[in-house]
């Protein structure tokens, strides 16, 4: 039967013109197939370097006399640096959150840092990011590219939570905690608040945290690359700067070195804050210097390996952290780094808190260039999908605003309204329940159990040591009902 079906079969004639459209429906069906393809081949790849507590002032490029980053230095130099770049909360998982979403955090349910051992709704409203969002991460994912999230997460401790779940192909060393039980192998856990870094298990004694996450990031890489098929969207979220302040031997005896040669023994001044709190004057903790040191040869390995893969000219760069540096708690010579001349600390709705360095390179196509215009973290979102030539997702992307404009030289400005931070939480930082708003070089900044006002002229005071909210009244009350409204709106 079969055999006279297919003798049947072989007795069909098509008509010709019939056979020349087919043929050529298939041609233009490859055609167009192999041009879509060819396409997303053709995007540029995207490595977002996320550090974890890095300050404004922790980089050679910012500032940093007593930190080495050339590498980083490198980098920032040729690109586009942000002078005044701001993380979208004073704490690590509402940045992260924003960062993900291209909205401010409280409208995706995070406040606070989140704890995932304690119940929903114990500090911050969200465990997770909403599974209604459209991350970062699908956005790339749906644009054909092979995404990856390595290293710190801290937005979501349950399936639904992780970055496999919020549009990452690949992710590793994702820990349940915000910071790691030890940056040396195994990792293992020193008390119930910390957490054990998982899928590193094949690692050996002496391994150091940093190093190795670096070369987990170099391996996708090298592997999305030689497949050739797909861009990739990397995000190489480290765990450093965060604590438990720790570092490879040699270079912290090295920092221990530098420091007596820089500051002898004279004693370290403290500068007082509120609520009976106090910050170092200076730069000088050798273990914290060392970390920063080892994260910025890892920028360098990570670019070597670009280098050495040709994909340098087609890769896109970004360098940013989560808050601001971490001046308290603990004792005064174990503090981990000053960000004076900025007010206060990770935390904080000071400059200190929420002031991070953050830069984008893409070698050929950025041209170097530095801008004073205020940006913030949920700006990075709409940013790469422009540079990328992807599909822009402005319902997505509500409180995000594209930085090409300023990259380019289009505009000096992005003429935003202002910029807000709300934190109702107090935190092992010192502070208590705040908010705050940046409109036109005006800073205000409210504390909420205490109903006291400050504001700020951040053009001429940029340490936020001058208060002018008695002498500037009107000012102060019109930012506060805006920073009211904001809050209100957000929730």
């Amino acid at each position: 039967m079969k055999k006279t079906m297919l003798m049947k079969m072989k007795l069909v004639r098509l008509p010709i013109t019939a056979t020349v459209l087919i043929v050529s429906l298939a041609l233009v069906t490859f055609a167009a197939t192999t041009s879509r393809a060819q396409g997303i081949a053709d995007k540029p790849n995207v490595i977002i370097m996320f550090i974890d507590d890095l300050g404004w002032k922790d980089l050679g490029c910012y500032g940093s006399k007593f930190y080495e980053t050339p590498n980083i230095d490198r980098l920032a130099e040729n690109g586009a640096m942000f002078n005044r770049a701001y993380s979208s909360c004073n704490v690590c998982s509402p940045t992260r959150a924003s960062l993900m979403t291209g909205k401010y955090p409280p409208k995706v349910g995070f406040t606070d840092f989140l704890r995932p051992d304690k119940p929903s709704g114990s500090n911050s409203a969200a465990t997770h990011i909403p599974a209604g969002e459209t991350t970062i991460g699908e956005a790339f994912q749906q644009a054909g590219y092979r995404t990856g999230y390595i290293g710190k997460w801290h937005v979501g401790s349950e399936k639904i939570g992780m970055p496999q779940q919020h549009g990452f192909d690949w992710q590793t060393a994702t820990a349940k905690h915000g910071y790691p039980a030890s940056y040396f192998f195994p990792y293992k856990r020193q008390r119930p608040s910390t957490g054990d870094v998982p899928d590193l298990e094949d690692g050996k004694p002496g391994d150091y945290l940093t190093d190795v996450l670096t070369g987990k990031g170099i391996g996708f890489i090298k592997d999305t690359v030689h497949e050739g098929k797909q861009p990739f969207f990397l995000i190489l979220g480290h765990y450093a700067v965060h604590t438990p302040i720790q570092a490879p031997k040699k270079l912290v005896e090295k920092y221990e070195a530098k420091k007596k040669r820089m500051y002898g023994d004279s004693p370290l001044k403290m500068i007082p804050e509120r609520f009976n709190r106090k910050v170092p004057a200076r730069q000088q903790n050798p273990t914290y210097a060392a970390m920063v040191e080892n994260l910025d040869t890892n920028v360098g390995k990570v670019v070597t390996a670009l280098d050495e893969l040709g994909v340098t000219k087609n890769t896109i760069i970004v360098f940013t952290s989560d808050n601001g540096g971490s001046c308290m708690p603990g004792s005064p010579a174990k503090r981990p780094t000053s960000n004076y001349p900025l007010r206060a600390s990770k935390g904080w709705n000071y400059e200190g808190g929420i002031r991070i360095p953050t830069f984008i390179t893409w070698r050929g196509t950025i041209a170097a260039m530095k801008t004073a215009e205020p940006v913030i973290t949920m700006d990075l979102y709409p940013t790469l999908l422009e540079l990328t030539g992807c599909e822009q997702l402005p319902k997505q992307t509500v409180d995000g605003r594209s930085l090409v404009p300023l990259i380019r030289g289009e505009k000096k400005t992005l003429n935003r309204p202002f910029l807000a931070w709300s934190y109702p939480h107090s935190n092992g930082h010192g502070t208590q329940p705040c908010q705050a708003i940046l409109q036109d070089g005006w800073k205000l900044v409210h504390y909420i159990e205490q109903n006291e006002t400050e504001l700020y002229r951040l053009d001429d005071d940029e340490g936020e040591r001058n208060d002018l909210a008695k002498t500037e009244a009107r000012k102060a009350s019109e930012l506060l009902e805006t920073l009211i409204n904001w809050v209100e709106a957000t929730r």
